[in-house]
C-alpha cells in the first residue's frame, strides 16, 4: 500500500518537474506552440487528478477498487499520448538534419547484418593498452588535452572494432572511473551502405545525435540555417555544429558537472573518393581554428594512413595521434591468440596459426569465417592444408615492408579453392570469374539474380561461387552480395596482388555498359507500365507502384539506373562497339527510358546520365586513323582532339598519350621494322615521331604549307633522309579535285599515277610528294603491273 503511494508521489513529482522545464521552452512554430501548449494543459489536469487521488488515499484503499486502478491507467495514457505528439514534432524539426540512421553504431545490433559489417567490441583481453590510452585521452577534459585523437593503420588492423568498443563505452557515463563524458554522436562509415559512403552525411548525423542529448545545443540548433545540409562539410560544421554549440556555452559552461560529450567517427576511408581524406582535413583545421569555441567537445577518429594527411595533421596545433602498425608485435600477437582461442576453442593449430598471422586482425578474422562452414572434425584438416601452403618467405612479409603478402595467399587460397573444379582456359573458369568481378563493380551492391542476368547466365552458377566464397562474401540483409572487408576488393583491384582473377576494371565496365543497352534495347516499350489511362496522374493510381514493379524486372531497373556509372568507366578501345550502342539508344529507346525513370522516381537523374554519355563520346573520340604495330600488339590511333593513343591489342588498355599536335590528327603509322617507332601528321602541319615505349617525342617535321592528311614509314622502316617517310600533303583548299596524277614541284611534269579513290585522308600508305620544294624518291622497292596491288594493305 505504501509503495503505490510512493510511486504516486514520485510519479506527481516528475510530472511537475516536466511542467516547470517547458515553461521556459520557446516554440519555434505555429505546429510546436500547439503541441507544447497541449501537452502543458495535459500535464496540469492530470496533476489535479493526482492531488485527488492522494487526498482520497486515507479515506478509500484505492488499490483496492477496480475502478481507481483504471482511474490511475488512464492519466498514464493521457499524458503519454500527449507526450508522444510532443515528442514527434521536435522530431521532425531535427529530422531536417536527414541524419543517416544506418551510420548509428547501434543500428540493428542484434541483427545478422550487424554481424557481417563486424560492428562488434573488442574480445575480452585484447586491444588492452590502446584501449586505456584512448580512455584516459578521453576522460582527460583539462583545456591542455587535444581536441581530437587520430586512430590510423592499414586494412584489417581493427580500428572499426576499436571504434565501436569505445563507442559502447562512452554511451553514458556509467563507469565509476571516468569523468563526466559520454558519447555525444557517431558516424560508423561502410561501404555497405550508399548514405555511409557520403562525407555529406556525417556532420548532419553527428549534429542529430548531439541535440538528442545535450538540450541548450538543441535550443540553440534551432536557429541554425538549415539549408547548410546541403552544403560542403566547413559549412555544415560552421552552420551547424560551431555557432549553434556556442551559443550555448552560458547554459552550458557554469556547471562543472555538465558532461563533456565524445564524437567519435570511423572509417573515413570508406568515403567515396577522396571524400574522407577531405573531410578530416577540413574538420582538423577547423578544430585548429575554432579550439575555444569547441570547449566540451572530442573527436575521436579513424581511417587509414594517407601520407599527405599525416604531414598536414603534424602541423596542427591540438592533436592526438595513434598508429596501429606501431603496437609491438608481441602485443599484436597476443591479442590475436585470445581472440582466435574464443573463435577456434579445441583448436589444436592456435600456435602456428597466430605465427602465421603476424599481427594482422583481417587474416585471422578471414581464417575464422573461411573455417565456418566446415564441421569441427574437418576444421583441423582445413587448417593442416592452409598452413602447409603459406610458406616461409610469407612470415616475413611485415619486416620487408609487404604487409599484405600473407593477405593475398589467403585470398588467393580461398579462389583457388572455389575455381579448383575449372583451369584457366576453360569457359566455366572465365564465367566465374566475370561474375566475381561483376560482384564487385557494379554501381550498387546487387543481388545474385541481377548479376547473373547481366551476364547473361543461370543464376545457379552465381550462388553456388557465393557459397563458395564465403570467407570473403555474403549475402546481405535485401539479397545484395557485399564483401566482409575492403581488403578483398584492393586485392582483386590490384594485378601485381591477384594475378589470373584480376579486375580489369575498364573492361568489365564496358561489357556491364554494353550489358545495359542490351538490356533496355530489348526490355523498355511504350507505356511499359500498361497504365490503362494518360488522364490519371501517377499519385493518384493505387496500382502503378505494383505495375511498376511487375513490368520492370530488377536488371532492367538496374540497367535504367546504372548504365551511366559503367559507361563513364569504361574502357575506349578499337573498334568501339559502345559507340553504335549509345547511337541505338537515343534512335530507339531514350524516350522509353525517360517514361521507365518516371515510373522509378528518378526523372530527376535523366539530364545527367545524358550529360555523362556527351562527355564519354566527346573524351574517347570517334579515331581519325589506327595502325597496327608490327608484332600485333599494339595499336595507335589518331583522334579530333590532338592526340596520339597507343592501345594494347590484346586488353584494350590504354598505354600512352602522345600530347603535341595542336590540332586533329589525320594519319598514323608504325615503324614496319619492329623498332617501336610511330609517325603521325596532323591539321595542324606537322608530323612527329614518337617513341612507343617511352612515349617521347623524337622529332618534328615542319616546313608543310598544307594540312597533313597522309603518313607512311618506307619498307625498311629507316629513318634517314626522304627514304624513310613519305608525305602527301594537301593544298589549303581542300576540296581540290585529284586527276591522280602525282606532279613535279613545279607542277609541269607527271611523275607518278595513283588512283583517285585512293587519294583518301585515311590511306596511309600512299607515296607522296611535298609541293613545297624538291625531294628525293627512292623506287627501289616499287612494284609494276598487277604487282603493284602488293603494295597497298588498307
Amino acid at each position: 500500500m505504501d509503495t503505490v503511494k510512493r510511486r504516486l508521489n514520485s510519479t506527481r513529482a516528475q510530472l511537475e518537474t516536466v511542467e516547470k522545464e517547458l515553461d521556459g521552452w520557446t516554440p519555434k512554430t505555429a505546429q510546436e506552440s500547439q503541441c507544447i501548449n497541449s501537452f502543458i494543459l495535459t500535464l496540469i489536469k492530470e496533476l489535479k487528478e493526482f492531488e485527488k487521488l492522494g487526498d482520497e488515499w486515507f479515506g478509500r484503499k484505492i488499490v483496492d477498487h477496480e475502478a481507481e486502478k483504471g482511474r490511475i491507467t488512464e492519466i498514464f495514457e493521457r499524458i503519454n499520448e500527449a507526450r508522444e505528439q510532443f515528442k514527434t514534432v521536435l522530431l521532425d524539426r531535427l529530422d531536417r538534419l536527414k541524419p543517416s540512421k544506418i551510420a548509428d553504431y547501434k543500428y540493428d545490433l542484434e541483427g545478422e547484418e550487424e554481424r557481417h559489417v563486424r560492428r562488434v567490441i573488442c574480445t575480452p583481453g585484447t586491444r588492452v593498452r590502446i584501449l586505456d590510452d584512448i580512455i584516459t585521452w578521453a576522460n582527460n577534459t583539462s583545456p591542455g588535452s587535444p581536441d581530437i585523437y587520430w586512430l590510423f593503420g592499414q586494412a584489417g588492423s581493427g580500428k572499426s572494432t576499436i571504434a565501436y568498443s569505445v563507442a559502447r563505452r562512452f554511451e553514458s557515463a556509467g563507469d565509476p572511473n571516468d569523468m563526466p563524458i559520454v558519447l555525444g554522436g557517431n558516424f560508423f562509415c561502410s561501404r555497405q551502405f550508399e548514405e555511409t559512403r557520403l562525407s555529406k552525411c556525417i556532420i548532419r548525423t553527428v549534429v542529430h545525435h548531439l541535440a538528442l542529448k545535450c538540450r541548450a545545443f538543441a535550443d540553440q540548433l534551432s536557429h541554425a540555417d538549415f539549408e547548410a545540409v546541403n552544403q560542403n562539410v566547413r559549412a555544415q560544421l560552421n552552420d551547424l555544429l560551431i555557432a549553434p554549440w556556442q551559443a550555448s556555452k552560458p547554459d552550458w559552461c557554469p556547471d562543472p558537472l555538465n558532461p563533456h560529450y565524445l564524437i567519435v567517427i570511423d572509417a573515413l576511408d570508406e568515403i567515396d573518393g577522396t571524400g574522407g581524406s577531405e573531410f578530416l582535413r577540413v574538420l582538423l583545421e577547423v578544430i585548429d581554428e575554432n579550439e575555444n569555441c569547441l570547449q566540451g567537445l572530442k573527436f575521436f577518429v579513424t581511417s587509414r594512413r594517407e601520407p599527405n594527411l599525416v604531414r598536414h595533421v603534424n602541423s596542427l596545433k591540438s592533436k592526438q595521434l595513434y598508429h596501429l602498425e606501431e603496437v609491438h608485435p608481441e602485443e599484436a600477437q597476443r591479442d590475436i591468440k585470445t581472440y582466435l582461442m574464443v573463435e577456434l576453442p579445441g583448436c589444436e593449430e592456435i600456435e602456428n596459426l597466430v605465427a602465421l598471422t603476424a599481427g594482422l586482425f583481417i587474416y585471422a578474422a578471414t581464417v575464422v569465417k573461411y573455417l565456418a562452414k566446415y564441421e569441427p572434425s574437418e576444421q583441423e584438416s582445413v587448417l593442416t592444408t592452409l598452413l602447409a601452403s603459406s610458406d616461409s618467405s610469407n612470415l616475413q612479409s611485415l619486416s620487408t615492408g609487404e604487409p599484405f603478402t600473407l593477405l593475398d595467399t589467403l585470398y588467393s587460397q580461398i579462389l583457388d579453392r572455389a575455381f579448383r573444379d575449372f583451369s584457366p582456359k576453360e569457359k566455366g573458369w572465365e564465367v566465374r570469374r566475370s561474375i566475381l568481378h561483376t560482384f564487385l563493380c557494379t554501381a550498387e551492391r546487387t543481388s545474385t539474380s541481377v548479376v547473373a542476368d547481366l551476364l547473361f547466365i543461370s543464376e545457379d552458377v552465381a550462388k553456388k561461387l557465393l557459397s563458395n566464397l564465403h570467407a570473403v562474401l555474403y549475402c546481405g540483409e535485401h539479397g545484395q552480395v557485399l564483401t566482409y572487408h575492403k581488403s578483398f576488393s584492393d586485392f582483386i583491384l590490384d594485378q601485381g596482388r591477384s594475378g589470373n582473377f584480376w579486375c580489369n576494371q575498364a573492361m568489365h565496365h564496358r561489357l556491364l555498359a554494353d550489358a545495359c543497352f542490351r538490356w533496355m534495347k530489348d526490355g523498355l516499350r511504350f507505356n511499359i507500365a500498361n497504365i490503362a489511362s494518360s488522364f490519371v496522374l501517377d499519385v493518384d493510381n493505387p496500382m502503378l507502384e505494383d505495375a511498376v514493379e511487375k513490368n520492370i524486372p530488377p536488371v532492367l531497373s538496374y540497367s535504367s539506373r546504372n548504365w551511366s556509372y559503367h559507361l563513364s568507366a569504361a574502357a575506349s578501345i578499337i573498334p568501339n562497339g559502345l559507340h553504335d550502342n549509345i547511337s541505338d539508344f537515343l534512335r530507339l529507346s531514350a524516350l522509353f527510358w525517360m517514361e521507365a525513370m518516371n515510373l522509378l522516381r528518378l526523372r530527376g537523374l535523366c539530364g545527367s546520365m545524358l550529360r555523362t554519355a556527351h562527355d564519354w563520346v566527346i573524351s574517347s573520340q570517334v579515331m581519325n586513323a589506327v595502325a597496327v604495330s608490327q608484332s600485333g600488339k599494339q595499336i595507335v590511333s589518331g583522334s579530333d582532339d590532338g592526340s596520339v593513343r597507343v592501345w594494347d591489342a590484346s586488353t584494350g588498355d590504354e598505354l600512352k598519350v602522345l600530347k603535341g599536335h595542336t590540332n586533329r590528327v589525320t594519319s598514323v603509322a608504325f615503324s614496319p621494322d619492329g623498332k617501336q617507332i610511330i609517325v603521325s601528321g596532323s591539321n595542324d602541319k606537322s608530323v612527329r615521331v614518337w617513341d612507343a615505349s617511352t612515349g617521347d617525342e623524337l622529332n618534328v617535321l615542319k616546313g608543310n604549307t598544307g594540312l597533313v592528311k597522309s603518313v607512311a614509314f618506307s619498307p625498311d622502316g629507316k629513318q634517314s633522309g626522304s627514304r624513310s617517310l613519305y608525305i602527301r600533303e594537301t593544298r589549303s583548299d581542300d576540296h581540290e579535285e585529284h586527276t591522280g596524277w602525282l606532279l613535279s614541284p613545279d607542277g609541269q611534269h607527271r611523275l607518278m599515277f595513283v588512283l583517285p579513290e585512293l587519294l583518301l585522308p585515311d590511306a596511309s600508305n600512299i607515296l607522296t610528294i611535298p609541293r613545297s620544294s624538291c625531294s628525293h624518291v627512292d623506287l627501289a622497292h616499287s612494284a609494276l603491273g598487277l604487282q603493284w596491288t602488293q603494295c597497298y594493305h588498307p
